[in-house]
């Protein structure tokens, strides 16, 4: 059953960012314990095509189907919204129309936008929507908000939504130039990614880092717990650490 979303959930930042020592192991292997109720044939239906998504899941032991949704993520938004429910609601739409077509199945749909004060920023179109975009967010502060929703075989769908408030250093046009010119930015909402770190345009944020790649983890481990696709009892403890003080040496999910 779809929650009502007039009240988001904040998640303990010292409980809110999963990291792996090295790129390829699974969480499952780095702390030895088994996440799935359900054989691992139980594959987990991930309505998007984001590569850093598909990342984090893999990462964290999940099989995956990848299955696109489709859904146009460019016309729903403005800033007069309640944003969180927005993109909660966008998330099930993405879940909604996978789960149509792949019945009897776990799908996962999420939506992340970058809030800057009145403007609501998606993924740029262009070279010149992504050079106005890192323009506007140099120097400032600006909300990242991931919608996570899913749907089990049943149909009952779950939703919920994450913020993390985010600052970006003073970008110099010629930098700003060189990341444009990768195509880096156009698969990510407001033209940057936190996990560049050739570009390294991030600050500071005051909550979950893979909330601000894409997926925020422990709340989207707490609605497949509650889905019935994972048991309290196989997740450990420590499943997520602090983020704020990462070694130089360790690799984090995204990069």
């Amino acid at each position: 059953m779809h929650r009502e979303c007039t009240v988001w959930r904040q998640y303990d930042p010292s409980i809110c960012f999963l990291r792996l020592v090295t790129w390829k192991r699974s969480v499952c292997s780095d702390f030895g314990v088994k996440l799935f109720t359900r054989t691992l044939s139980e594959v987990l239906i991930l309505a998007s095509g984001s590569p850093r998504r598909a990342e984090i899941l893999s990462g964290a032991g999940f099989q995956l189907d990848v299955v696109p949704s489709g859904i146009d993520e460019k016309k729903l938004f403005s800033a007069d919204m309640d944003l969180p429910c927005a993109t909660e609601y966008l998330a099930l739409s993405k879940a909604k129309s996978v789960s149509a077509i792949r019945l009897n199945r776990y799908v996962l749909g999420a939506d992340t936008i970058v809030v800057l004060g009145h403007r609501v920023l998606g993924k740029p179109e262009s070279a010149v929507e992504a050079t106005a975009m890192l323009k506007a967010l140099s120097d400032r502060n600006h909300e990242v908000i991931t919608g996570v929703a899913v749907i089990d075989p049943m149909g009952n769908s779950r939703t919920t939504s994450v913020r993390t408030l985010v600052t970006i250093r003073g970008l110099e046009n010629d930098e700003i130039a060189k990341y444009v010119a990768s195509e880096s930015p156009y698969d990510k909402a407001g033209g940057y990614g936190i996990q560049d770190r050739s570009f390294a345009p991030v600050t500071s944020y005051d909550d979950c880092y893979l909330n601000v790649v894409g997926l925020p983890m422990c709340a989207t481990l707490e609605l497949l717990q509650e889905s019935e696709l994972l048991r309290s009892d196989m997740l450990p403890r420590n499943i997520c650490h602090g983020h704020k003080n990462l070694q130089a040496s360790e690799t984090v999910i995204g990069e």
